[in-house]
């Protein structure tokens, strides 16, 4: 437990305003050294604003700040890290024409005595880092090549490399697997010994009851409680904070387990080729209809290339048959694949979810035009209803339909992505990890939509690196790794050590 000192980074009654609306309200919020304070709340409760004003990104309306016990000033990035302050952010700030040391030492560059950039030195700095977060890839890599969860590491690394003296995290999990998932708490715990600061916001509950000494609640922009983390009964208790009321964590009945079905998907000797080599090597399954059918790996095991696949934007050479509802499809196009049935919820919502600067019901109604009533001749009123029943129904906290999508929080964002396509009604519903930077209110509700969908008849495949999202919502689990089918578990063999095991290399 950590000792009680003076903070490294103290805000008192911090308050910021966007909008007319109040995003903080009289926050206080303090770390010290050689300890993890842990920040939850739902999507949109402050948590991302108090930590960019702590990253001098926002200027607060009101309220102090102190470094180390002196009155400070964070008016801008290089105030904050001239304080000792650094930041993991949730949405990543990479540049995607450079490659990952270069992305790490961005603006910091090693110098030779000579005054060159000491490109060496930098390579060897940022692969020492990377191994230690699990990163499987050359760090001479272009970061645009990457997927999500690889460039979170190189995020990750940036900010470890700064030398701070307070580290904010937040979400750094969000895109990893459990077995990277681990290797970063583990490290987490190593800078804490080192006396070092950490600011821990996670939806994911059991890092913050793994990890915290303390843990501070936010909920509408305001702080509700900060506990010591004996204080906490459970993450239950926790979430009830959060949300102003009793939570149930959703449970999988038994009873919802298909029985024997007709097969909607047969994947027959998939193999995804880039210029070098197979990215998913002779993979094989059998989907059925109203079945939930997880996909498990690690980072790079190919579990978005089989959706991607399935989907028909796949940018790979394809070998192997995808065989849907008895008939061959080699889709070419997104919109093939909607016509006949298909939905995909991809693991980016920010770049292929959504259309950011268009309102919540054009992002609705997008995939679904064909299907609207009325269609060729619409009316507008009917297709404003049409989509303001599926806002409801997908719960999405909005105030208007005619909004921008980007001015929703994540976890909103995230339902009114899986929103539009269930407007679709679709037969199968591909979702890549569905729940990423999720809060566990907004979780449940997901979780609730994709149960429904099954129930109704909807062939459900998850990817997932959460190994407890796929064994409460799956019927049956393929493993994979390094772009191999590795084995497919029943739901009566479901276990997080047979499930990190049959991942690992």
């Amino acid at each position: 437990m950590a000792t009680v000192a003076t903070p490294l980074i103290e805000a008192e009654g911090l308050s910021i305003s966007f909008n007319g609306s109040a995003a903080l309200s009289g926050v206080d919020f303090d770390v010290a050294a050689g300890e993890i304070h842990a920040l939850v709340g739902e999507n949109g409760a402050g948590k991302s604003s108090l930590m960019k004003i702590l990253g001098g990104l926002y200027t607060p309306d009101a309220g102090s700040i102190r470094v180390r016990g002196e009155a400070t000033r964070l008016v801008s990035v290089n105030d904050a890290a001239l304080a000792g302050v650094a930041i993991i952010h949730q949405e990543l700030n990479l540049v995607d024409t450079l490659s990952a040391v270069d992305n790490i030492f961005l603006g910091k560059e090693l110098r030779t005595r000579f005054g060159f950039p000491d490109r060496r030195a930098m390579h060897a700095a940022a692969t020492k880092v990377l191994a230690q977060l699990g990163f499987r890839v050359p760090p001479s890599a272009l970061v645009g090549t990457l997927r999500v969860g690889e460039k979170q590491l190189v995020e990750i690394a940036k900010a470890l490399l700064a030398d701070a003296r307070v580290l904010i995290m937040d979400e750094p999990t969000s895109a990893l697997s459990d077995t990277e998932t681990q290797a970063l708490l583990t490290l987490t715990r190593d800078l804490r010994e080192r006396g070092m600061g950490i600011v821990l916001i996670s939806h994911r509950l059991g890092e913050v009851f793994a990890v915290a000494d303390r843990v501070t609640v936010l909920r509408d922009g305001r702080r509700i409680a900060t506990l010591q983390m004996p204080q906490v009964e459970s993450s239950a208790a926790l979430v009830s904070m959060m949300i102003g009321k009793d939570f149930a964590p959703p449970e999988r009945s038994e009873a919802e387990a298909p029985r024997e079905r007709a097969c909607a998907l047969d994947v027959c000797n998939l193999t995804l080729w880039n210029a070098a080599r197979a990215l998913v090597a002779d993979v094989s399954f059998a989907v059925q209809e109203g079945e939930v059918f997880g996909i498990s790996g690690l980072l790079g095991a190919g579990k978005t290339e089989i959706l991607e696949a399935i989907f028909g934007v796949s940018p790979y050479r394809r070998d192997g048959e995808i065989r849907a509802a008895g008939h061959a499809h080699a889709f070419d196009s997104p919109d093939r694949a909607a016509a006949a049935g298909l939905a995909f919820v991809t693991e980016d919502r920010k770049k292929d979810g959504l259309v950011l600067d268009q309102s919540l019901e054009a992002n609705l109604l997008l995939p679904s035009l064909s299907r609207a009533p009325g269609f060729p001749f619409y009316r507008r009123g009917k297709l404003h209803a049409w989509a303001d029943a599926q806002a409801h129904a997908s719960n999405v906290k909005h105030r208007s339909l005619a909004q921008d999508a980007s001015t929703l929080s994540g976890g909103n964002q995230q339902k009114l992505i899986i929103g539009k396509w269930l407007m679709t009604k679709p037969r199968l519903l591909l979702l890549d990890e569905p729940t990423r930077g999720v809060d566990v209110a907004a979780k449940a509700e997901i979780y609730r939509q994709i149960l429904a969908a099954a129930r109704e008849g909807v062939t459900v495949i998850v990817a997932s690196s959460e190994i407890d999202e796929l064994m409460l919502l799956g019927d049956r689990i393929l493993v994979m790794c390094e772009g191999r089918a590795r084995g497919i578990l029943p739901r009566e063999q479901f276990s997080v050590d047979a499930l990190v095991r049959m991942a690992s290399p």
